[in-house]
């Protein structure tokens, strides 16, 4: 008895002297991402994923992308080939940052793949050259690995991406086309007012589709420059001539244009070209943007065909009635009002024909 006495507290006593090893953490075989099985993935898009269920695993975690493979398996390099891509540095202010130089000082230019991963929430993150990927409509395998205290594993079909057809380049929300007239007071008023509002869709899709139905017409000219935007602001009369470029100006204290938000402003014979080196453009997202002609006689105003046209075969529609002969009506300029959204870069060109004018 004695014996076990001994025996028993002889192996408590090594008992207390082995020390349990610590544990080093947990990595879960059954982390995922979050939202749905199948991202949708728009040419030409930025955006993000869900961010990554972790499942207790041991924080913080680590996340590379390892492999983004095609459906025979092999791995896709598209996804991992690096293009150049601006960020704000500093805050844009387009009072005081009216040149070229002023505005890059104030970005920085990196070179990204389009399709990266956060690497403390295992967010997926594309950028706008994902317009650079090829085979919309092939789906795409992600892997990712992980990495914790615990160790690190490899995650496969993380994430599959289903590319898609290419994103809007540019978002039309609105625009004015209008004739004002002057008197010899200058006094205006409106005659001429075609205005296609945020919600009538079918014009927005006539604009999208250039069918001609419409006096605007927004579309690109080529791809360069490759980052940023250069804009050809071009007002043509009924005959399809164009105003002199000089006289293109904001409308009136008190509003903004395209110009205020751009730099390198040239006059052409095409019409007036601006620039900027960062899409999206403008940078303020919800600019309305207020541009005038230059004021002219009614010597190169039809002014019997707008009445007919305007006021009697309702061809387009107007803001106010004719004024008065006493009013004393004896000049004009024409005014685009617009909110578009440049998203993709390379040469743009907005295009507006106002009818009833020869110049």
């Amino acid at each position: 008895m004695k014996k076990n006495i001994v025996y028993s507290v002889l192996m408590l006593a090594l008992a207390g002297c082995y020390k349990v090893p610590e544990q080093k953490g947990f990595l879960s075989n059954d982390l995922y991402l979050k939202g749905t099985d199948t991202i949708n993935l728009a040419l030409g898009s930025k955006g993000n994923s869900n961010v990554a269920w972790l499942d207790g695993s041991s924080e913080p975690c680590l996340f590379t992308l390892e492999n983004i493979r095609d459906k025979n398996g092999n791995r896709s390099e598209q996804f991992f080939t690096k293009y150049p891509y601006n960020t704000w540095i500093k805050p844009y202010d387009n009072k005081t940052d009216t040149t070229m130089a002023l505005v890059k000082a104030k970005i920085s230019t990196t070179e990204l793949p389009p399709v990266s991963i956060n690497p403390v929430n295992g967010m997926l993150q594309f950028l706008e050259t994902t317009s650079n990927l090829k085979q919309p409509g092939d789906v795409y395998h992600v892997d990712v690995k992980v990495k914790n205290s615990y160790g690190e594993k490899i995650y496969k079909d993380y994430a599959k991406l289903k590319l898609t057809s290419e994103s809007q380049p540019f978002i039309f929300y609105n625009a004015v086309v209008a004739i004002i007239l002057v008197n010899g007071g200058g006094a205006t008023t409106f005659t001429l007012y075609d205005n296609i509002t945020d919600n009538d869709l079918q014009r927005h899709q006539n604009i999208y589709e250039r069918n001609g139905k419409e006096l605007l017409d927004v579309y690109k000219l080529s791809d360069e420059p490759s980052t940023g935007i250069k804009l050809l602001i071009q007002y043509k009369d009924a005959d399809g001539k164009v105003f002199p470029a000089q006289d293109y100006r904001t409308y009136s204290t008190g509003t903004e244009s395209y110009f205020d938000y751009a730099v390198n402003r040239q006059n052409t014979a095409e019409g007036a070209m601006i620039e900027f080196p960062m899409t999206p453009w403008p940078t303020r997202q919800d600019l309305l943007s207020y541009l005038k002609g230059g004021t002219m006689g009614f010597d190169k105003l039809d002014t019997a065909a707008l009445h007919q046209g305007v006021y009697y075969d309702k061809k387009y529609p107007f803001l106010n009635p004719w004024p008065a002969d006493s009013w004393g009506a004896s000049k004009w300029f024409i005014r685009l009002r617009s909110k578009i959204l440049f998203k993709e870069s390379g040469t743009w060109v907005i295009s507006c024909k106002f009818p009833y004018t020869h110049i």
